[in-house]
């Protein structure tokens, strides 16, 4: 159930981000329901109905949401019942009025309009307040009747609702981390990450980061939290962000890191080649391995041939 909500999120905060449909970020706001992450739902609601997302959208989803957020969203004194909603007080109210039952037709006419309202169906409520002040123009509770955005009372509830992290905080970012990361969404992986790192300094997202970032091109704090890993994962990430760098055409900073590997592990890889070090004997001795020893035995012997031949020059110059 876990992975099925991470892969929601994912996906639908991808699908958010290319086209900007409020329909993705309700598949969000379910995702991170059903892994209790409540922060990431009050933002996610609030964000939904700032960007113009009806009430009655989030009822339809209310089961799904925290019992805290679903009871700002849904108040009790007004729980619809999906077997008789807005449209249905509406035809009986209209049924009313036609067979000479006012008083019962102004009660389900109102019921109608509340329920419109509530449900952000603006010109449906407006509709049914029309016809509630023309047939009903001296009734006082009629006349007290105003169209408000019910918006305007949920954000403000939403934002003073303190969340409370999720069970397993650290296992889940880490899973979602990963996820985010792997459909090179940077920003909400790199949230992830921070947020455990936060939890615990130790954990092996820092890698993760430490890649995240580089890939980003946010070099200077990659190099710090690389700086800040094991031995080993430390000289394969500084190399890593050398590469990066020297791809980048930022040579200089490369062979800085180079050298901050070398005072490390300076046998690593092709450390010494890269920085000019490998020393004239290393060479030498290279060279001398690569020779057979047929090969050699062929150049002593020639070269000791033309020693005896210059040798008999000389003799006979002498005499």
């Amino acid at each position: 159930m876990r992975e099925e909500n991470i892969n929601l999120i994912v996906k639908a905060v991808k699908g958010y981000k290319e086209n900007k449909n409020l329909e993705e970020l309700l598949k969000i706001i379910v995702g991170y329901s059903g892994l209790g992450f409540y922060r990431e739902v009050k933002k996610h609601t609030e964000e939904f109905l700032e960007k113009g997302g009806s009430r009655g959208d989030l009822i339809a989803i209310s089961k799904e949401l925290p019992e805290e957020i679903r009871n700002i969203v849904c108040p009790g004194e007004l729980e619809i019942d999906g077997e008789f909603d807005a449209d249905s007080f509406l035809e009986m109210g209209e049924l009313l009025w036609e067979i000479g039952s006012p008083e019962e037709a102004k009660d389900n006419y109102i019921k109608a309009f509340e329920y419109y309202s509530l449900l952000g169906n603006k010109e449906a409520a407006e509709q049914v307040l029309k016809t509630l002040k023309e047939n009903y123009p001296t009734d006082v509770n009629v006349k007290t009747l105003v169209l408000e955005d019910t918006k305007d009372e949920i954000i403000p509830k939403l934002k003073a609702f303190v969340a409370k992290s999720p069970e397993y905080e650290v296992d889940l970012r880490y899973a979602l981390g990963k996820g985010f990361h792997g459909e090179n969404l940077f920003s909400e992986a790199e949230v992830n990450y921070r947020r455990i790192l936060d939890l615990d300094g130790s954990h092996n997202c820092k890698r993760l980061l430490v890649a995240l970032l580089k890939e980003k091109g946010s070099f200077g704090e990659s190099l710090e939290l690389a700086r800040e890993l094991g031995e080993e994962e430390k000289t394969e990430e500084l190399y890593s962000i050398f590469e990066s760098l020297r791809d980048s055409g930022k040579s200089k900073i490369g062979e800085n890191v180079l050298k901050e590997i070398y005072e490390i592990n300076p046998d690593f890889k092709d450390i010494k080649q890269l920085l000019g070090m490998v020393s004239v004997e290393e060479k030498v001795e290279k060279v001398s391995v690569e020779i057979s020893p047929e090969e050699k035995k062929r150049v002593n012997t020639g070269n000791e041939g033309r020693k005896d031949e210059g040798f008999e020059k000389k003799k006979i110059v002498f005499l």
